[in-house]
């Protein structure tokens, strides 16, 4: 009778303990919070990331968009200060992927900020121009930037209103049953592209015929590559650098007009008049 006792004893003892402790942490977080919506704002601190050269967005932009919108943040508290608010209106900007806004524990308003990276420029059937970046999200032309990447053109209806494409793994490219447009055919391929070092050098140009064929414009010669769909990418790659190593090195590189891939197990040239 009395281990139970003394059991029961020490159960209640173990459980008034934790209890304080949650009381404690409760009463010091409620503490905290409390200095927080007490303490001043004392400065203004943002991190843009470009660790790939981008330059859409610089931090002067930030700090309009913070101005424009609740003024200085120097000197307010920092409960006035709608940080979900600001992080909103950052994310909303066409060239940033993401945006974080919060405070530091010295009262600095922190801001941080990853930009959009653009894979291709796209001329649509209106002539229309905008870019679209790796996560097949459309984006404007800046003034302030002008991004190195392919072109695509040709019959390209989408325009910048569309705002996206759906995005696919290679693998998802290959299954017949999701009906790729045409710009998600050039982004699925784009995508094998700048997978391979040697492809993503070469590959400077993407353009959709009007019979729906995919064709890419090299950077060395002067021929055109018909790619056809996004079917098979690493069989027609693997065709065409194998006929670049042994038909363009020892004819010539100039020496055709087409180099047509769309056959199984063959390339198809067409020579220059």
């Amino acid at each position: 009778m009395k281990y139970f006792e003394n059991w029961n004893t020490k159960s209640t003892l173990r459980i008034l303990y934790r209890s304080s402790l949650v009381a404690a942490f409760l009463v010091t977080v409620g503490f905290a919070e409390s200095r927080r919506d007490e303490m001043l704002c004392s400065g203004l601190d943002i991190y843009v990331h470009d660790s790939a050269g981008i330059a859409f967005i610089e931090r002067s932009d930030i700090v309009e968009m913070v101005h424009d919108k609740i003024g200085e943040p120097a000197g307010k508290t920092l409960s006035s200060i709608n940080m979900a608010m600001l992080e909103k209106i950052i994310n909303s900007n066409a060239f940033v992927a993401r945006a974080e806004v919060f405070s530091t524990v010295n009262g600095k308003l922190t801001i941080e900020v990853v930009q959009r990276n653009p894979v291709l420029r796209i001329i649509n059937n209106s002539n229309e121009s905008f870019y679209i970046d790796d996560q097949g999200v459309f984006m404007p032309l800046s003034e302030k930037y002008t991004a190195n990447v392919a072109v695509a053109n040709g019959v390209i209806p989408n325009t910048l209103a569309d705002r996206k494409i759906r995005t696919f793994t290679p693998e998802e490219a290959e299954d017949t049953s999701n009906h790729l447009t045409g710009l998600e055919r050039i982004f699925a391929v784009h995508g094998y592209v700048g997978e391979h070092e040697f492809w993503n050098a070469q590959v400077e140009q993407y353009y959709m015929n009007s019979d729906l064929d995919l064709e890419l414009i090299p950077r060395a010669g002067n021929h055109t590559i018909l790619f056809g769909d996004e079917k098979d990418m690493d069989e027609k790659f693997d065709k065409l650098l194998h006929f670049y190593k042994e038909g363009l090195n020892r004819s010539g590189w100039n020496q055709y007009r087409t180099i047509n891939l769309k056959y199984k197990d063959q390339v198809v040239c067409t020579k220059k008049q």
